[in-house]
């Protein structure tokens, strides 16, 4: 006699605001994905759940690499330590490099994250790293140096939760995108309703999802994509409330030059993008 097999465990990301408002997102069955943020007094919570496990973090993860950009004074960091215990958490601030007048590439207005009683602990264990996240060579260094060792778990998850300035996110994306393993998430908070941010959601989101939902191939058709550096990378966008989360899909991950993982002239202006004028749809 056979038995009749029960349906396999849903597996979703919880969205949540801080007035719990909820919204659930699909997973794929092998995906890594729980995450908890607190932003400022705004909690945002994104997290694994189950049917058979709701609310809970996954005992059995494999390990893997988290990466925030911008510690603050890291409750945030704290929490995301405290709630992924498979993961090896790094965040880069700016605030914690060398005190000074920001024209000679210092930073004059306090040092946030010494505000943390675990802030030398972290410099330590070389998980907090002092530096500008929107400086592709400084983000390279880190990834090459302190990141992508041979002893590393693989990059999973990575979080912009920094200045909140449009290029800054969108840098965020070029860069590390295509750096996460697949099926990893690069969540990006306050889209919205932050003026500097505008640009983020206005220019660079609907040309990458024009990207999206190109179904041809772009080698055969110039300019039928507006980022060809991400166009090979992405699965999905989840926009709500606040934030974005971009899917990465089961392309295995590129060690970009320089260059390309740099932020384009066209990334905030979509009428650079020749596709995205009329008549091109």
């Amino acid at each position: 006699m056979q038995l009749a097999k029960g349906p396999e465990p849903t597996r979703s990301l919880c969205l949540t605001n801080f007035q719990g408002v909820s919204r659930m997102m699909p997973l794929a069955q092998d995906q890594v994905a729980y995450v908890k943020s607190v932003d400022h007094g705004d909690i945002t919570m994104i997290q694994y759940t189950s049917n058979d496990s709701a609310h809970t973090p996954k005992d059995n993860v494999e390990p893997f690499q988290f990466l925030e950009i911008g510690f603050f004074n890291g409750l945030g960091y704290d929490l995301y330590r405290e709630f992924m215990p498979q993961g090896e958490c790094h965040s880069i601030e700016i605030a914690c490099i060398e005190p000074g007048p920001r024209e000679e590439g210092k930073w004059p207005w306090g040092n946030f994250a010494e505000m943390n009683p675990r802030y030398q602990q972290y410099l330590d264990e070389n998980r907090l790293h002092c530096g500008d996240g929107n400086d592709v060579e400084y983000l390279h260094s880190v990834w090459t140096k302190d990141m992508k060792r041979a002893d590393a778990p693989p990059l999973k998850i990575v979080v912009d939760d920094g200045a909140h300035v449009a290029e800054h996110m969108a840098q965020t994306v070029f860069f590390w995108l295509p750096r996460i393993e697949p099926r990893g998430l690069l969540i990006v908070e306050d889209i919205q309703p932050i003026s500097e941010a505008n640009a983020f959601r206005a220019q660079f989101l609907p040309q990458l999802m024009h990207d999206l939902h190109y179904c041809g191939d772009p080698k055969e058709a110039a300019d039928s994509i507006c980022f060809p550096t991400l166009f090979p990378f992405l699965a999905s966008i989840h926009c709500e409330m606040h934030i974005c989360v971009f899917e990465r899909n089961d392309t295995p991950s590129k060690e970009l030059s320089l260059e390309e993982s740099t932020i384009p002239k066209s990334a905030l202006d979509l009428k650079q993008c020749k596709s995205m004028l009329n008549g091109h749809w």
